[in-house]
């Protein structure tokens, strides 16, 4: 009895705990030593400033840091004519602000619908990503695939406004063994920016993103 109170008592678990913080920090910087660049969106979210590694300038988004030179339509940065996603990170998810424009109408004044599930596409894609490379202390995220997004349209989606998109994380899968691929579900909403800092919910949606490679393409 004794034995098992001193395996379980509050010191060991406070010991567990430090020895646990320094080996994180110990891994984050032996990746480093490596030649990865560690946090590369500065974002005090990332598990290796929970280590003691703090970032070293300013947040950018995750696309910027990790994929520069995609050419996706809804988020590649090299993309000319997409719709240039910028994704933060935030507590257990991403945040994006953006204003769709108007080549993308399908009324005057009133989106189709389809950017609104591209932005809803791309940002949950890497909210899927992100948390998938923090489980697993890696240096970049895996290459995540959409398996199903559920769109729920509260309100039209007007153009050239100010949105602000958010992403929560709802559970992860980590699923191992042939022709099995770990999955995360996200929960995504759309919102206008209005005047006073109010907000009004646009659309909602619900996506399962799974695995698919070691590290995303650039």
């Amino acid at each position: 009895m004794l034995a098992a109170t001193l395996r379980q008592g509050p010191d060991v678990r406070l010991l567990r705990t430090c020895l646990g913080g320094i080996r994180a920090t110990h891994q984050w910087e032996w990746m480093r030593q490596q030649g990865h660049e560690i946090n590369p969106c500065n974002s005090k979210h990332h598990p290796a400033v929970k280590a003691g590694i703090q970032p070293a300038a300013d947040q950018i988004p995750v696309q910027e840091a990790y994929t520069p030179n995609s050419i996706c339509w809804g988020c590649g940065p090299q993309n000319a004519q997409g719709l240039k996603l910028r994704s933060f990170r935030v507590d257990g998810g991403l945040e994006a602000h953006i204003q769709l424009p108007k080549a993308y109408q399908a009324f005057p004044g009133i989106m189709n619908g389809g950017a609104v599930g591209g932005l809803f596409d791309c940002h949950g894609n890497w909210t899927a990503a992100i948390a998938l490379m923090d489980h697993s202390s890696l240096p970049k995220p895996p290459l995540t695939l959409t398996t199903q997004v559920l769109i729920r349209y509260k309100q039209p989606t007007p153009a050239e406004t100010p949105l602000v998109l958010r992403s929560q994380i709802v559970k992860m899968e980590l699923l191992s063994g042939p022709g099995r691929k770990a999955t995360v579900q996200v929960q995504l909403t759309l919102h206008k920016l209005n005047a006073g800092g109010k907000e009004t919910l646009l659309a909602s949606a619900q996506g399962v993103y799974k695995k698919l490679g070691a590290l995303r393409a650039m």
